[in-house]
């Protein structure tokens, strides 16, 4: 029994591990892209980073932080900044 509860109590370790992004993350990430949205020159790639962001935004709305963190990832890199 011991060795049920220690693979569950590590399992739970792991999840928690590989979710790592949270609330934290998203508002450091929409700061950035923001101020890289402020700084961009108006363009294809600015409307498309947008768009990123708003999508980054309603993941991090919606609780889905590591999604969210991924959409502000691809606008910083639409942008140059990653």
């Amino acid at each position: 029994m011991k060795l049920i509860g220690m693979c569950v109590i590590a399992a739970l370790a792991l999840a928690s591990a590989a979710s790592a992004a949270s609330v934290s993350d998203c508002v450091q990430f929409s700061k950035q892209v923001s101020q890289a949205l402020a700084e961009a020159q108006p363009g294809d790639t600015t409307s498309q980073a947008r768009t990123e962001a708003n999508s980054g935004r309603s993941f991090c709305a919606s609780g889905m932080y590591e999604q969210g963190v991924a959409r502000y990832t691809k606008a910083l890199q639409l942008l140059g900044k990653s």
